[in-house]
């Protein structure tokens, strides 16, 4: 039962009349019928085992037309848009069927959420620019009570959020701060350079992560590639997940109105977490704005880098440099579910094996974080059972090192695991020494 925590007290979420008036609906019922034909997807998350639960009922004996009103929002509570299904269906684009799966359950979730409003937990955790600015100013204080038990079980009451589910501590100082404000903003020299970039620090990078947009940072100046940096932003998915399509779009339109100009000028966006270079290429183009404008977020896409991919793209034009110090030896390296949904290959796998010595072995596996999603209470369970499954398999690989491109993932293994898990970046930084 779908249930939002407000004021301390759980109540149920009502859900809407499945009258086949809203075209939403419709492309339901049609999903609905094709997954049950199909059922490739059995197993791969939790709303596939609640959709084929419910089709499998012997008063629905498998018809869509069947199932019960609320059938579509129990399915889409279980999604914590990963969007691996998206690749996995033999359906989805350019196939006649054009089946989306993940967008059916963002638009559920923004339906009703539309419709009932919005829990304490979503609007909490969907503004990680403000909670990462008080975050950062109380640093003491808040770490103190995220590692307080008796005020976590006051925060799981007051906003739903699982008093076992791992938090990332906050930075006493801001990136912004440490690289001083001397280095923002500022355009550097960048006649016969080859290439320059506008880093995307992203929020958690900023208030949580300093080190890895510090690594991201001077290993681009150790290629002596310019790097700009205008500020640091939440992407906005955090409000895409919650189903909040207007705070997502307002949103949108500032990451879009501070890299624009600069991609105009000639600058590469590059970005150190897959989420968010995953929100800049395709959500932004999907969700940032209505119909008809969409040519801002597609330039803005098309010059936007995952940071590996950016120096795998140096590689191939023998602009990589090799001058490495030490290696990180035998590694584990779980790959994050949004790298994986952009196609683009391992490229944090290619360029560490570039350090001698490096032993890589790559686990795709669900952390079953999930941005927000695992961390409400509802959802931890499922979510902690995920993860210490794909830990045991990291440690089935072997002794060394551990990696993830997606901190929050990285940080659910190392609660289920308690093995310290580092960011590619901040490798790749001690390997050079710099």
């Amino acid at each position: 039962m779908i249930r939002i925590a407000w004021a301390g007290f759980f109540q149920e979420e009502p859900v809407p009349d499945d009258n086949l008036t809203d075209p939403l609906d419709k492309e339901w019922l049609r999903v609905a019928d094709i997954c049950n034909g199909c059922r490739r997807c059995f197993h791969l998350c939790p709303s596939f085992d609640t959709l084929f639960e419910l089709l499998d009922r012997p008063d629905v004996d498998g018809d869509p037309g069947r199932l019960g009103s609320d059938a579509l929002s129990r399915t889409e509570d279980g999604c914590n848009y990963c969007k691996l299904c998206y690749n996995h269906c033999p359906y989805c684009p350019p196939h006649a069927y054009r089946l989306d799966f993940p967008d059916l359950m963002i638009r559920a979730r923004v339906r009703r959420k539309r419709s009932f409003g919005f829990s304490r937990t979503d609007r909490l955790l969907s503004r990680t620019d403000w909670t990462g600015e008080m975050g950062t100013r109380f640093a003491g204080t808040v770490n103190a009570a995220i590692r307080n038990p008796l005020l976590r079980r006051l925060g799981r009451l007051v906003a739903g959020i699982d008093e076992r589910a791992p938090i990332m501590p906050f930075a006493h100082e801001t990136f912004l701060e440490r690289v001083g404000k001397k280095r923002l903003s500022r355009e550097r020299e960048t006649e016969g350079r080859p290439y320059k970039v506008a880093l995307f620090v992203t929020c958690l990078g900023n208030y949580q992560k300093p080190e890895i947009p510090e690594s991201v940072l001077r290993v681009l100046e150790h290629h002596d590639i310019p790097v700009l940096i205008p500020g640091a932003l939440c992407c906005g998915m955090p409000y895409l997940d919650s189903g909040d399509l207007e705070g997502f779009r307002m949103q949108a339109a500032k990451v879009r109105d501070l890299y624009l100009p600069l991609v105009r000028k000639g600058y590469q966006v590059v970005v150190p977490v897959p989420t968010c270079q995953l929100t800049l290429r395709k959500e932004f183009l999907q969700y940032g704005g209505e119909k008809g404008e969409p040519e801002d977020f597609r330039e803005l896409g098309e010059n936007t880098w995952d940071f590996f991919q950016f120096l795998e793209k140096l590689r191939h034009e023998g602009l990589f440099r090799t001058d490495f110090k030490s290696s990180p030896g035998p590694l584990s390296y779980h790959v994050a579910c949004h790298l994986r949904d952009q196609n683009i290959g391992t490229p944090a796998r290619e360029v560490l094996g570039q350090i001698p010595g490096a032993e890589i072995r790559s686990v795709e596996l669900c952390s079953g974080h999930g941005g927000t999603w695992g961390m409400k209470d509802r959802h931890y369970p499922l979510s902690r059972q995920k993860a210490e499954k794909t830990a045991s398999v990291l440690r089935e690989s072997g002794s060394g090192v551990w990696a993830s491109d997606c901190p929050l993932a990285g940080k659910a293994l190392e609660a289920a695991s308690g093995i310290q898990v580092e960011h590619p970046a901040v490798l790749l930084r001690k390997a050079y020494g710099i």
